[in-house]
């Protein structure tokens, strides 16, 4: 039972009195079938059955029902009053008729007054069943009506921060960050130390708005279960990765027309994660594999490493926020995986490097003809990708597929 309400003894019984009205009533019928027996014909006892005994049974299950069923305890009274009161007036009612027009026989009143009694109970149990259903839902409605008026009310107050933090915060930081570079180019050893300290932390500032945007964008809730086009996002975070950063081999297994649900959230969860592997990567020659596997209604993204590999001390912790450094990172990756009904784990660590797998939910994908909307092909020998009969720009030379790592146990 649920209801939220505080269990009141005497509302928590009301479907142990029903059921025990019927269960006495039920054995009460066998009692005097077994007392009149003598006089009982066979058709007499199925008549009993089918208009006292049938409406007994009723009330068993009732009570059984009530007592599984989602309805509040505090309307457990109101439904007792209708089951009882209209059991005690529909006998009332059929007691004047059988004073003045009484059964012939002793064991047709017996059968005819408990007949009333159970029929009248079972119709009472059956309208404050319903009644309080009723009410439930309406009571319902109005709360869902509420939370969406409250959820409505959040994601306008979500909006407003994400465009106070964009055209404000950021924007003075980069203003900051821009002054601070430009006075470093000139600046003496005096104050070249705390023009250094304004970047960095400026730097710093600005990453953690970042990432904060990242989190409302992903809290908007009219936009979080978007189709997104998975080889698409992988593509345009490989690239950026591998212009950024020199010596760096890229190895990929992209499935064609990959669709995920999720929303621009997705594209910050690719790029930390991507950014993390490569960060803290002290390799001489720094590799990340990605490969992709699909399933029915889910896609598994494996990014993996050869770097050192995770302490088993920061595995403990690796998900969770941190109090330093603004502490989001592989937190915010969590929460906004989490956002969009994936999972993201560690799955492999150690000298060889790290895996980490990021699973989403699977969004299907077709044209107006019925095609798949993305039929990339990747051509593994130049390292570069076509959409079709369009070629798209490759990718330094230096992103293939790969034929001699093991994403599943770090890299060689």
């Amino acid at each position: 039972m649920n209801g939220g309400a505080v269990r009141r003894p005497t509302d928590a019984t009301v479907p142990w009195l029903v059921g025990g009205l019927g269960a006495l009533s039920f054995a009460f019928f066998f009692g005097w079938s077994l007392w009149f027996a003598s006089v009982l014909d066979a058709t007499a006892v199925a008549l009993g059955f089918v208009t006292v005994a049938v409406p007994a049974l009723g009330l068993l299950w009732g009570g059984y029902r009530l007592d599984r069923s989602t309805i509040g305890i505090d309307r457990y009274r109101r439904i007792a009053q209708w089951c009882f009161g209209c059991g005690v007036g529909f006998l009332a009612v059929n007691g004047l008729i059988m004073i003045f027009f009484p059964w012939p026989s002793t064991t047709g009143n017996i059968s005819w007054a408990q007949f009333s009694l159970n029929v009248g109970a079972v119709a009472g149990l059956t309208v404050g069943y319903v009644e309080a259903r009723a009410i439930q839902r309406e009571v319902e409605a109005t709360a869902a009506t509420v939370r969406a008026e409250r959820l409505a009310e959040e994601r306008e107050v979500l909006t407003y921060l994400n465009d106070l933090l964009r055209h404000e915060v950021l924007n003075s930081a980069q203003i900051i960050n821009g002054h601070a570079s430009l006075l470093l180019e000139d600046a003496d050893d005096r104050s070249r130390t705390h023009l250094e300290t304004i970047d960095r932390k400026s730097d710093a500032l600005t990453d953690v708005i970042n990432d904060v945007r990242a989190m409302l964008n992903a809290s908007r809730e009219s936009d979080a279960t978007e189709r997104v086009d998975l080889g698409d996002l992988l593509d345009a975070e490989l690239t950026a990765l591998d212009e950024r950063i020199d010596e760096l081999k890229i190895d990929t297994d992209v499935p064609d027309a990959v669709f995920v649900t999720g929303n621009e959230g997705l594209r910050w969860v690719f790029a930390n994660v991507l950014e993390n592997a490569v960060e803290h990567n002290d390799s001489e020659h720094p590799r990340i594999a990605v490969t992709v596997e699909t399933r029915a209604e889910t896609v598994t993204v494996r990014i993996a490493d050869n770097g050192p590999g995770i302490t088993a001390e920061t595995r403990e912790t690796l998900f969770d926020r941190k109090s330093k450094n603004h502490g989001l990172g592989l937190y915010l990756v969590y929460i906004l995986v989490r956002r969009y009904g994936g999972s993201v784990e560690l799955t492999e660590t150690g000298p060889q490097g790290s895996v980490f797998s990021i699973t989403l939910a699977r969004a299907d994908a077709t044209d107006d003809d019925g095609e798949p909307t993305r039929d990339s092909k990747t051509d593994t020998a130049h390292g570069t990708e076509t959409t079709g009969s369009a070629e798209s720009e490759p990718i330094s030379g230096t992103r293939s597929q790969s034929d001699d790592g093991d994403a599943g146990t770090g890299l060689p």
